[in-house]
């Protein structure tokens, strides 16, 4: 079977990519044939394009050269600065004919003139995100050069959607996959229910982002839940050295997440705020990049509290992770927002006591008292008491990252099952796209084994 995993814009960190990186291996070392198509050109030193490469899996994506004048936006800025200077001649013969017009100020005239015109070079020619159309003629060449039997669509809110009607009106069978629960709240999933029901088959990271995929999205097509995806940590060498803060050291708490809103970090600090009032040598450390960062540094420093040394960047190689949990006492998420993150199993295969918000699929594998603590999102004096309740509890600490580490273990969260999983799923697609087109005249289906 030839499987073609389809990406929007893979980051240097992110659970989707995680997640889509650790299923394309899957699946090639269950003897399918495997290619990940990306949306936007990443740099060769991508770490989730790395372990792809590494393990044999074809990746193909739009060239540098056509992706980052399409969607990237300090190239768009740098092509609007040439396209400029190109027409000075232009610009400066508009503006005498104004200064003359006018009898004022040169310059005045001058800017007034190079910004009516830059602004409307770039916003009729520069602006406009011009990924999909690259995207399409990426999905059709690469449909004649491989052939793919089923494409398996890593969505995340609606930037995906023109992959399903491509491959609807390509007869080609689609699996497509929501990684976040959508909301009613935010306008992310506009447009939703006129594409995403002509998907072979909808998968969902949860019973509750299933749940609202029905209600928000008007998804009438069958729902196939999935577990999270991680691969064990131990089977990669990892050793838990079982050491947890004593006496004078520091307790370390530790933050796996994009710096996005939906992270809900704003909330986060708040509680760090709260928490350093009375136990000021807690060490918090929040690892992950994003659009945010500016913000968050400025609440930071109107807290009183040193954004630097909370926010110290994305780990950039699964040892780093493995460093990072490690070095971990207590996992904290404090997310408003969530499909099923891979963070949250992350710290369950670590072994790590976890505090995180019951929003999304979190409570179907975090049961609050029992192999973790929850709190109402939005909510930092919550928060703030459980964390002072794992600081001043190390037996509950233990006991909470045995139970986490146990519920991994107990949990169809390995690649092999997972892997096997979407093979059925993936054949369910192709058989039900073959019938389907079969009965048109003149069709003649064939699936690759």
């Amino acid at each position: 079977m030839k499987v073609c995993l389809v990406l929007y814009d893979p980051q240097e960190f992110g659970g989707l990519e995680e997640y889509a990186t650790t299923l394309a291996v899957g699946l090639k070392q269950q003897g399918q044939e495997v290619s990940v198509l990306s949306m936007t050109w990443a740099p060769p030193d991508n770490q989730y394009f790395r372990r792809l490469r590494e393990s044999g899996v074809t990746l193909v994506q739009i060239p540098k050269w056509l992706s980052w004048p399409a969607s990237h936006w300090p190239t768009k800025v740098r092509i609007l600065t040439a396209v400029m200077w190109i027409l000075l001649p232009v610009t400066l013969f508009l503006a005498a004919g104004l200064w003359l017009r006018r009898r004022g100020s040169w310059w005045e005239a001058y800017d007034s003139v190079y910004g009516r015109l830059s602004g409307e070079i770039f916003q009729r020619f520069i602006a406009q995100n011009r990924r999909e159309p690259l995207a399409r003629l990426l999905l059709n060449w690469w449909r004649f050069r491989w052939r793919p039997d089923v494409l398996h669509i890593q969505g995340y809110t609606s930037t995906l959607l023109f992959a399903i009607e491509w491959a609807a009106a390509k007869k080609v069978p689609v699996v497509y996959e929501e990684h976040q629960t959508p909301d009613a709240r935010f306008d992310w999933w506009k447009g939703f229910q006129q594409s995403i029901n002509k998907a072979t088959t909808v998968v969902a990271v949860s019973e509750e982002s299933a749940r609202a995929l029905r209600s928000v999205c008007g998804v009438t097509r069958p729902i196939v839940v999935r577990s999270p995806l991680l691969p064990d940590p131990m089977a990669s060498g990892w050793k838990p050295d079982n050491k947890s803060a004593q006496g004078d050291d520091p307790i370390r708490i530790s933050t796996v997440a994009r710096l996005v809103v939906a992270k809900g970090l704003t909330y986060l600090l708040e509680t760090i705020a709260q928490v350093k009032s009375t136990h000021p040598t807690v060490q918090f450390r929040v690892y992950g990049d994003g659009v945010l960062r500016q913000e968050l540094l400025a609440q930071a420093e109107q807290l009183g509290l040193d954004g630097q040394a909370i926010f110290v960047g994305a780990f950039t190689s699964r040892d780093e992770l493995s460093r990072i949990m490690s070095e971990t006492d207590i996992f904290v998420m404090s997310s408003i927002l969530e499909g099923q993150p891979l963070g949250v199993v992350e710290a369950m295969a670590y072994g790590r006591a976890i505090l995180t918000t019951a929003v999304g699929g979190i409570p179907e594998i975090i049961e609050d008292g029992t192999n973790g603590l929850l709190c109402e999102p939005k909510k930092p004096a919550c928060l703030a008491e459980k964390i002072r309740l794992l600081i001043e509890d190390p037996v509950l600490r233990t006991r909470l990252g045995q139970a986490a580490r146990l519920s991994y273990e107990r949990g169809p969260y390995q690649p092999v099952a997972v892997s096997d999983h979407f093979i059925s799923i993936y054949s369910e697609a192709i058989q039900h796209e073959r019938g389907e087109n079969t009965k048109q005249p003149g069709f003649i289906g064939s699936v690759s084994g």
